[in-house]
């Protein structure tokens, strides 16, 4: 049997600095709880984020700011959605235009001849959620979305190009 190796982080924003926060998203039942939890580290209305990656798969942020609504994005829903996270990301599907994120022809290890004219060759979106939801911390949607196109197979370099530009990536590297 295969050993899936999650990582997860809580960060919160701090003024110019990030710190870690001690929540264990493994133990959130919902988004909703997850949110509650994240209110609860919060500086004032400074941002919070949560980390979720699975290890050369996909990663997740959720980011509570204040007493607004979460914010998702998941690199590929499909994965995730297959994983122990799946319930809590599943509102990420609800934003930008992601029909086809969980149509990527990979319905698990099946290789049928009838889905060989569909194989998943043609780049097809998989991520789904908020691509802007760090444009205010110095990542545009627009770099988000490439990042991803471009580094899908290594998520913890996406994280780490994000970190770099928010100012975070010493601390995930830490925390890692």
């Amino acid at each position: 049997m295969r050993v899936v190796a999650y990582f997860t982080a809580v960060i919160a924003r701090t003024s110019p600095d990030w710190r870690a926060r001690d929540i264990e998203v493994d133990d959130v039942a919902s988004l909703e709880d997850l949110t509650d939890q994240l209110r609860g580290v919060a500086v004032g209305d400074q941002p919070v984020l949560a980390v979720i990656e699975h290890e050369d798969e996909w990663f997740a942020l959720v980011r509570v700011d204040g007493e607004e609504d979460p914010r998702l994005f998941v690199s590929d829903l499909g994965a995730a959605s297959r994983s122990r996270y799946g319930s809590l990301l599943a509102a990420a599907a609800d934003v930008d235009d992601t029909d086809d994120a969980g149509d990527d022809g990979d319905d698990g290890e099946s290789d049928d001849d009838e889905s060989d004219d569909e194989e998943q060759e043609p780049k097809v979106a998989l991520w789904a959620g908020e691509t802007d939801l760090l444009e205010d911390l110095g990542v545009s949607g627009r770099t988000l979305r490439k990042l991803v196109e471009e580094n899908g197979d290594d998520p913890g370099a996406v994280l780490a190009e994000v970190g770099e530009s928010v100012g975070f990536v010493e601390l995930l590297d830490a925390l890692r």
